[in-house]
């Protein structure tokens, strides 16, 4: 869909000098105390899918804006190139002359800005339209698109209004209107929720994965907040001084940070709706299981540290009984669970069946409910694993703190 291969940012006059050091290996501000060029981006390479929600973090100064930006050539980068992949064929942005550029920002690169952009003399319909207008758009087309955006982020109705007379998380949706209406493919978003409260913050982030959902859109998502990043993110690049210092999904990079950098920020985030059943589950391996006995077409499994349970295996991988204290137990799907009232008191007879992919906090909410430890399957429904309590804290406390002691003593 989009990718950017080595792409380098140099501020400066004389940006030459500075490359050929950023080459050799020399640090950002070795080269801005020999130079006086500044290094914004520093060989970055990545490739987008089609419909993926790609996050750029980092602190102030880590570079993330600045390479947004050299997506659409807003900021020109000094090495380099960002190519496009469409239906008609690849269209290199770096090369593209100024009539080709400006059809790239409006047909297939749309940009949301943190601070909304909007015109105040114009309504919230003529705001949204206004991309529409420089592509030519015929004005009863444009009006038309532009209603339909706001439909899409709840703002049908308030097409006539002033955009002074919406609130602060209202101007964010007009922004956002604005970029669906040029049905481009790509969306870059340089931090659009971050001068927002923190509860309209909560509801933008709500409206952008529901609407993602629904067009599947491809969205570059520039923001500060780890937080944001995880709930939104199919896949995280971490910046510091211009590079990407980690790119990978939200759980890879909160279980297995690279850098201390990294995990310093990963280190207070939430990682109940991150980390996976999957992880967290036991495998039951021949290092953590008895086979008690074989029943036709099946076996009988006891893991070492929950004697007391033993699990029906059959030869399809699929689990066929389970039983607690020599009690028969009723499996019971996640889903099923958590539509029940929760109970006063946990389940013995019951255990909660979670797959592998949801979060760790539907795991947890299933734990609560059932006294037996939850079976974690697969998308075919064979058995994956096992979560006790032990093992669910366990594993937290070794996700979250094991690697930050072995990324300190790599460093």
């Amino acid at each position: 869909m989009i990718r950017a291969e080595n792409l380098t940012k140099i501020f400066g006059p004389k940006p030459d000098e500075a490359l050929r050091m950023l080459q050799e290996g020399q640090s950002k501000d070795a080269i801005r105390e020999a130079t006086g060029q500044v290094v914004g981006v520093d060989d970055v390479s990545f490739r987008l899918a089609r419909g993926e929600f790609f996050v750029i973090m980092g602190l102030s100064g880590s570079g993330k804006s600045t390479l947004l930006r050299c997506l659409n050539r807003l900021i020109p980068p000094t090495g380099g190139r960002v190519v496009l992949e469409t239906d008609e064929g690849e269209i290199e942005v770096n090369a593209a002359g100024p009539r080709q550029l400006r059809e790239i920002r409006t047909r297939h690169l749309s940009m949301v800005f943190q601070r909304f952009g909007l015109l105040p003399h114009r309504s919230v319909r003529d705001n949204v339209a206004y991309g529409l207008e420089i592509q030519g758009v015929s004005r009863h087309e444009r009006l038309d698109r532009a209603e339909r955006a706001l439909d899409l982020v709840g703002l049908s109705g308030w097409g006539a209004s002033r955009t002074s007379e919406l609130s602060g998380g209202m101007q964010q949706r007009v922004g956002l209107a604005r970029a669906l209406a040029t049905e481009a493919e790509v969306m870059l978003m340089d931090e659009p929720f971050s001068a927002l409260d923190p509860l309209i913050k909560m509801q933008m982030q709500q409206e952008i994965i529901k609407l993602q959902n629904d067009l599947g859109k491809t969205i570059v998502f520039i923001t500060h907040d780890l937080d944001e990043a995880l709930r939104l993110g199919d896949r995280i690049a971490i910046m510091e001084d211009g590079k990407v210092v980690q790119l990978g999904t939200p759980e890879k990079i909160i279980t297995d940070p690279k850098t201390a950098y990294v995990a310093d920020f990963v280190e207070h985030a939430d990682p109940t709706h991150v980390i996976s059943a999957g992880t967290v589950s036991v495998e039951l391996d021949h290092d953590r299981v008895d086979v008690l006995r074989r029943v036709p077409g099946a076996r009988v499994l006891s893991h070492r540290t929950q004697a007391d349970v033993e699990i029906e295996v059959g030869d399809d991988g699929r689990v066929r009984a389970m039983r607690a204290d020599e009690a028969s137990v009723e499996l019971v799907a996640l889903d099923a669970l958590l539509a029940e009232e929760a109970p006063a008191t946990r389940y013995r007879d019951r255990a909660a069946v979670v797959r592998a992919d949801r979060p760790l906090r539907a795991l947890l909410e299933a734990r609560n409910r059932c006294n037996v430890p939850v079976l974690v399957v697969d998308d075919q429904e064979r058995l994956v694993g096992l979560a006790t309590e032990r093992e669910i804290i366990h594993a937290i406390i070794e996700k979250r703190g094991h690697h930050r002691v072995a990324v300190e003593v790599a460093a």
